[in-house]
């Protein structure tokens, strides 16, 4: 799960929302597809079997009615007091008589007058009285059938053992009709055991064609597919649509209440059973499930792809919507990606002012701005390197001049001339220190030593009498220095503020905080405040293209304006310069140098 997060937070932004649409999209339609398919499958067949059980129970009222038929007809027999006389009668007719046959004859045309009221009205049943004396009445041919077969029937036997109201239920067998071999070829038979006071046992076999449950069964079958059949509860047919069918027997328990998916035939039918009144018979009704659920399913399934269809097409507008809406964020990203290679240039164009648009044109001001930035830093670099350069070009072979300078300051000291020497050595000194460029910075101790070399020079060139007054903490000494940062402010006291060839110029250095703090005042003319402001506009404007020319340049050609520039570029915004004048009193330059440079 972790690696398909990473691999989801590695994808783009229009990415992951295609990616999130598509499944808000397709979650809802799955679920509502199995849904369909399958939580509504039990409310289906729940369905389809009550409808099947429905079926069953308007054939079991119509077989009932059948049944009804045949148990009237038992009863009626039985009980009937007229019936009871005749029957009676017929079971004295005594087998030795001569006059037997006509007492036989006589009697069969009572009984089957007696029949007739009833029979007429009903179905047709082929009904046998069996006496114990051999006799026997049938409302049938002899030719048919001998009734006394009967007797050795294996069934035959079981009807000892019905009391006076049970009734055998025999079932489907093969017609004992020969007339009707062909056309009815199966019976559904009952036997009673009729007993009457003072009389042996007389039997009562009725059968039913089998012809009469399928016409039934037929009617109910608006399905050609479907199967309907009277059984036993150990599943044996006893009639069916197909005769064939006629004791087979059904391998499912068809006793059960609920309904069954079962295999038949190698297709998966829906099976329900019903009980049948008067007997243990079960009434079957097996229906193809795709003819019942399977239509069913199918219309959902054909309403859930049409629903997919318009899915697919909103899906798609929706995809087009938002490759349109980031269209701009992925512009963003290839500007970033092209500024990522190094071109600047590079630029996001939206139109209209929502939050993207507003977020394009604010990356565009900030590479403007970038692009000021650099073009700043591009232009103080090259000040910073002009600077330079005027150092250098200050430098006339200054390696050679130093070795001269020494070899003229030995000749002269051994000559006694001590003052000469020392102003040459003063000059070597400082031309040593513009020799030795490998450090930008040194300590301030040693910046000062230049300072004095220079004074001691510019005295004897000018014959001034300037004297230098150091005031220095012990511990500001050793804090290192831009090189060359107080040779121009020395020059600009000792030149603009001559006074008669004599000054008293004084450095206080000491530490504030994270500041160093070097001041320089000369006791000077001075300058008035117009002329004060002047020279402040002139030393501290931003640009760095009047640099002092060499007739106006100090030694080196670095003037007091360059100094600030240079101060600047190194410590940034955190370095102050000062300038204080008064006319008459002098004037004061005053250094804030962070300790730690930028």
């Amino acid at each position: 799960m972790k690696f398909i997060w990473k691999k989801i937070n590695q994808m783009s932004l229009r990415n992951r929302l295609i990616i999130s649409v598509i499944l808000c999209i397709l979650f809802p339609w799955v679920s509502t597809y199995i849904v369909s398919n399958y939580f509504t499958k039990d409310v289906l067949e729940q369905r389809a079997a009550e409808q099947s059980e429905d079926d069953l129970r308007m054939i079991e009222l119509a077989i009932n009615n059948i049944l009804d038929d045949i148990m009237y007809t038992s009863n009626y027999i039985q009980f009937d007091s007229n019936m009871s006389q005749l029957l009676k009668t017929h079971e004295l007719i005594e087998t030795d008589s001569p006059t037997k046959r006509e007492e036989i004859a006589l009697n069969y045309i009572q009984i089957s007058n007696e029949l007739s009221s009833i029979t007429d009205l009903l179905m047709p049943l082929y009904i046998t009285i069996l006496f114990e004396n051999d006799l026997y009445y049938t409302n049938y041919s002899l030719i048919n059938f001998n009734p006394l077969e009967f007797k050795e029937k294996p069934w035959f036997e079981k009807l000892d053992s019905l009391s006076f109201y049970q009734t055998f239920w025999l079932g489907a067998h093969p017609t004992y009709i020969q007339s009707e071999k062909d056309s009815n070829p199966y019976l559904i038979t009952i036997g009673r055991r009729i007993q009457k006071a003072n009389s042996s046992d007389i039997y009562l076999i009725i059968s039913l064609r089998e012809d009469e449950i399928k016409l039934l069964l037929s009617q109910y079958q608006s399905d050609k597919r479907a199967k309907f059949y009277l059984t036993n509860t150990a599943g044996e047919i006893y009639s069916s649509l197909k005769t064939n069918d006629i004791g087979e027997k059904l391998s499912y328990d068809v006793t059960s209440s609920d309904y069954q998916i079962v295999d038949y035939e190698g297709e998966e039918h829906l099976l329900v059973s019903y009980p049948v009144s008067y007997s243990n018979w079960r009434l079957v009704s097996l229906v193809p499930y795709k003819d019942t659920i399977g239509s069913i399913n199918t219309m959902t399934r054909t309403t859930i792809l049409i629903q997919g269809a318009f899915l697919a097409l909103f899906l798609i507008g929706l995809i087009l919507l938002v490759r349109e809406f980031t269209k701009p964020i992925i512009r963003l990203n290839d500007v970033t990606k092209a500024i990522k290679r190094g071109d600047l240039s590079a630029r996001i164009y939206t139109s209209g002012s929502n939050d993207v648009a507003q977020l394009g044109q604010s990356f565009n001001h900030m590479l403007d701005t970038i692009e000021e930035m650099i073009e700043q830093i591009k232009i103080k670099e090259e000040a910073k390197r002009n600077a330079e350069l005027d150092m250098l070009q200050a430098q006339i072979n200054p390696h050679f001049l130093f070795n001269v300078l020494n070899a003229i300051r030995l000749k002269i000291k051994m000559e006694g001339d001590h003052a000469s020497s020392s102003l040459i050595y003063s000059l070597s000194a400082l031309l040593r220190m513009t020799i030795n460029r490998n450090n930008a910075f040194i300590p301030l101790e040693e910046e000062i030593t230049i300072v004095r070399h220079y004074v001691d020079l510019m005295n004897f060139r000018h014959q001034h009498d300037v004297v230098l007054k150091i005031d220095a903490m012990e511990t500001v000494s050793s804090m290192e220095v831009p090189r060359f940062f107080l040779q121009p402010v020395i020059e600009n006291a000792i030149i603009h503020g001559d006074n008669n060839g004599k000054q008293t110029i004084e450095i206080v250095a000491n530490q504030q905080e994270t500041y160093l703090n070097i001041s320089i005042t000369d006791k000077g003319k001075g300058m008035d405040e117009l002329t004060l402001e002047r020279l402040k506009e002139k030393v501290y404007q931003s640009t760095s293209t009047n640099y002092v020319k060499n007739n106006q340049s100090s030694f080196n050609g670095i003037g007091l304006q360059n100094v600030y520039q240079r101060m600047k570029l190194i410590y940034g915004e955190e370095f102050h310069m000062n300038i204080d004048s008064k006319e008459g009193e002098g004037t004061t330059v005053n250094f804030q140098i962070p300790v730690h440079k930028e």
